[in-house]
């Protein structure tokens, strides 16, 4: 559950979503520091993952490292505890509408707990896995649908016995009666929202509300385009014009009149069958009296057009009493209207439920999230359903259910942990008069749209994006990247990479909180291993990885260890000389060769570039038959190391390469006359 649950929960119109779950007591299970973590709470994080209790070592660790977090983050930073408590007002409505729905309603089809724990005791054995376990919490939903089908056997054999439809459209016609039965129920008031100071709004912006430009004229219809302007090759007077028009225009209409139209404006339907004509304010805007179009055409009929300015009527600023409505509708289309801290969007029984002031915290809450009037619409439409399903969910105690408890903590989590990842950052940011320098010359340079406070995260990490990474991609595509300046490339692998990097970031931050946390687990039967964090448990694990022949973890690892430490010179030169060497044991060549190029180029005076280019060398020729490219690797590396020990065997893979092979044919027919 991510931190737009800190938004808008669910916007309330109910998904349906099957979880299992029955809360397995109020106990604790574990002390994290200075958190306490309940039995519920593994419950809530078991139903909630897609894995289940099969990732059950993996989910408990979850949580408990989590909780880990939130205690440090409350230690360094207490006014995080605060703030949750002030803004988890605004959060009950919204977390009881998700129980209620999810929950008790999609899951649950309404049967109290009671109920499905009877049936399931009854018939427990129909709910087993092949080994013959079962646990209620992880069946729940499963056992709720088979009550439904149960009380209602003959609904299911009139519909002609498909079970997976039967509940489908049961859930679909549950969650149309209830929106309807929970708003009437429990009714509230949207607000609508009166513009404050209209008129002073549109003192400010007239020129917004202008009439469009308006044009006099006469016009000549004719089906042949050349043969209408062939009439005009000449100016003509209005006279002239009027006779033309009365004696060849096909618009009967406007003809008996001398082709009179009258004034007419651009983007409008233009009389006498004429239709819209496009290009009217373009011909004739600035233009003096007697001023000829060239031939236009129309929107509605087949003809084409030639006019005659009388005069312009230029845009008049309409006065307010004409406009107020437009003025109003205006306001709240563009941008965002401004209200008081106090202006009441929902009330409810006359009394003020939900005013602007909640909505700004909303926002600010979520800087991603486009800060519009039609947001603050959805928002307020969502909080309003919401608080109708809070009072319904209320009236039948599932503000006292395991569930409704297990999701606030879960929430305060999040809410906290997101706020910590923030301040930390905040910590290592780079001064603001700097950042503002830098966008101001440059803006956002990876998503130009955003404004200067949207774009500080991206800013700091670009500024500060790792040249390690930048390199190690550069040389790593050495082929597409043969034409490029390595610079060129910096925003394109800022993009690709900085998603890795910010959760490598988290990760490692969390892991070293995890490993020096003080844990208690009081929980029977469970046991919690707290690994070691940082580098050097890091490359054991990789070593280990390595001994045991799982090649490929062993590769991820030391990608991690990239990962987490990519400022570390020495670290990402060791992990990378690792990749590169396992990756050729693995038979992955064109990975291995690609990172040894990456190894000699980044690091060309380490003591192991040497060996780096000629085994990239060696790969290009013996295994990935890239001859021309092998050899251009080997002579560089006769060039750069002549003493070296290796010299001999380089020299031969040289000839070799040169001689089409043929020297390799030669040793090979020595050696089998000599067996």
């Amino acid at each position: 559950m991510n931190r737009k649950i800190l938004v808008l929960g669910a916007l309330c119109g109910m998904a349906l979503v099957g979880c299992n779950g029955f809360g397995s007591g109020e106990g604790r299970f574990a002390q994290v520091d200075n958190e306490t973590v309940y039995n519920t709470d593994i419950d809530f994080a078991v139903m909630t993952s897609a894995t289940g209790r099969a990732d059950y070592d993996n989910i408990v660790k979850g949580v408990l490292t989590r909780s880990a977090v939130v205690s440090k983050a409350l230690q360094e930073y207490p006014e995080l505890g605060k703030n949750w408590e002030s803004y988890s007002k605004n959060m009950e409505d919204r977390l009881l509408t998700l129980v209620y729905q999810r929950f008790y309603s999609m899951e649950k089809l309404t049967y109290s707990d009671a109920d499905l724990k009877a049936f399931f005791d009854a018939h427990k054995a129909d709910f087993a896995d092949s080994t013959g376990k079962v646990e209620f919490i992880d069946v729940r939903g499963k056992v709720a649908d088979r009550l439904l089908l149960e009380r209602e056997a003959e609904k299911l054999k009139e519909s002609g016995g498909d079970t997976a439809a039967f509940i489908g459209g049961f859930k679909q016609e549950m969650v149309r009666n209830t929106i309807k039965t929970v708003k009437e129920k429990f009714p509230v008031t949207v607000e609508k929202i009166v513009p404050p100071d209209p008129q002073g709004y549109y003192e400010k912006h007239k020129e917004e509300f202008k009439t469009a430009p308006a044009f006099e004229v006469y016009h000549v219809q004719m089906e042949d385009s050349a043969a209408l302007a062939k009439l005009f090759k000449k100016p003509v007077d209005l006279e002239k014009f009027k006779a033309i028009a009365a004696k060849k225009s096909a618009n009967k209409e406007t003809a008996a009149n001398g082709g009179y139209v009258g004034v007419v404006k651009e983007g409008y339907a233009l009389p006498y069958g004429i239709g819209i004509i496009n290009g009217l304010a373009e011909a004739f805007t600035g233009k003096p009296e007697g001023t000829l179009s060239p031939v236009l055409g129309s929107t509605r009929t087949p003809g084409r057009h030639v006019f005659y300015l009388v005069r312009e009527i230029p845009p008049q600023v309409k006065p307010y009493d004409r406009v107020k409505a437009d003025v109003e509708n205006h306001m709240l289309g563009t941008g965002y209207l401004e209200l008081p801290p106090d202006y009441v969007l929902i009330s409810k029984n006359g009394a003020p439920l939900v005013t602007e002031k909640q909505i700004l915290q909303i926002f600010e809450e979520e800087p991603g999230m486009p800060k519009t009037n039609n947001m603050r619409e959805r928002i307020i439409r969502s909080l309003a359903e919401c608080a109708s399903f809070a009072d319904e969910a209320r009236a039948i105690g599932l503000d006292s259910s395991w569930e409704y408890r297990a999701l606030v903590r879960q929430t305060r989590d999040n809410y906290i942990i997101s706020h910590y990842d923030e301040m930390a950052q905040a910590k290592n940011a780079l001064p603001e008069d700097s950042l503002k320098a830098y966008f101001e010359k440059n803006g956002n340079p990876v998503r130009p749209r955003l404004s200067y406070e949207e774009s500080k995260t991206d800013l700091v990490d670009y500024i500060r994006f790792p040249e390690n990474v930048l390199k190690r991609d550069y040389y790593f595509n050495y082929v597409i990247n043969a034409k490029r300046a390595m610079d060129e490339t910096r925003k394109q692998v800022f993009s690709n990479r900085i998603g890795v990097l910010r959760k490598a970031r988290k990760e490692r931050i969390e892991a070293e909180i995890w490993a020096n946390a003080k844990v208690k687990v009081f929980k029977e039967g469970v046991s919690v291993e707290q690994p070691a964090a940082g580098a050097a448990a890091m490359q054991a694990t990789a070593d280990s990885l390595y001994k045991a022949r799982s090649y490929e973890a062993a590769v991820e690892q030391w990608k991690k260890v990239r990962d987490f430490y990519p400022d570390n010179d020495t670290l990402f030169a060791k992990a990378t000389l690792q990749i590169a060497q396992i990756q050729s044991e693995a038979e992955q060549y064109s990975f291995s060769e690609a990172e040894y190029n990456v190894f000699y180029k980044m690091w060309p005076d380490s003591p192991d570039a040497e060996k780096a280019m000629f085994s990239r060398g060696f790969i290009l020729n013996e295994n990935l038959h890239k001859d021309t490219l092998a050899l251009q690797v080997l002579e560089e590396f006769q060039a750069k190391y002549p003493n070296s020990e290796m010299g001999k065997d380089v020299n031969w893979l040289i000839e070799n390469i040169k001689s089409g092979g043929k020297l390799a044919e030669d040793l090979m027919k020595k050696i089998e006359a000599e067996e």
